[in-house]
């Protein structure tokens, strides 16, 4: 049997990575592959270095020590959100002769040869860059949504009071699958049960981005 590795991450702990599980999990008894470990990360990976994701390194040490011969993802972006690190990230496990399979497009970059897969690379690419502009878009729009509301009212207090609640930046960065799935025109259910979070939170991403 083939031995691989299953990644899952989310951004925060109030969010539930078991779907992501049972998912790969599926394709791995489907395919009759050997699960050797599943890495479960929890927080975004906008804002932190390889040196502070564990789990991400353990995956990349049992990659270096040849125990795995694919990686099992949900999406690319699961790897991480910055389009030049998941790049460089996907790259050095092909060199390991490490196959990545992602659910999402149903591709793996590696063919069994160990030959890189025709079309996987640039697919990967694409949905690499596209994770990585959805939250500099995002980012960018609450920035911009913030200096307007404050060229307004000049007193306006900006920030977190404490007591209240997640102002709309945080909440919309712990909550990056349903931001996409919501703007990719998903009903609010739809979201809730792919996403892995509650309705009202769901309605309250929605609202946040005007849509």
């Amino acid at each position: 049997m083939t031995p691989v590795a299953i990644f899952v991450r989310v951004s925060s702990k109030r969010q539930d990575y078991q779907r992501q599980i049972n998912e790969l999990m599926a394709i791995a008894d489907q395919r009759e592959y050997q699960v050797v470990r599943v890495f479960k990360e929890v927080g975004s990976a906008t804002k932190r270095k390889k040196a502070d994701r564990p789990e991400l390194l353990q995956m990349m040490e049992l990659a270096c020590s040849g125990e795995i011969r694919k990686l099992l993802v949900s999406e690319v972006s699961r790897l991480g959100r910055k389009a030049s690190e998941t790049l460089f990230l996907l790259e050095q496990l092909s060199e390991l002769g490490v196959s990545i399979y992602a659910k999402n497009c149903g591709m793996e970059s590696l063919t069994e040869a160990g030959e890189p897969t025709p079309g996987a690379a640039y697919v990967f690419a694409i949905q690499a860059v596209q994770a990585s502009e959805e939250v500099r878009f995002l980012s960018n729009r609450i920035k911009s949504g913030l200096a307007e509301a404050k060229r307004r009212n000049p007193n306006l207090k900006v920030g977190r009071p404490k007591g209240s609640f997640k102002p709309e930046k945080q909440l919309l960065e712990e909550n990056s699958q349903a931001v996409l799935l919501l703007r990719q025109g998903k009903s609010i259910r739809a979201t809730a049960e792919l996403a892995s979070a509650s309705i009202p939170k769901v309605q309250k991403i929605k609202k946040a981005l005007n849509l």
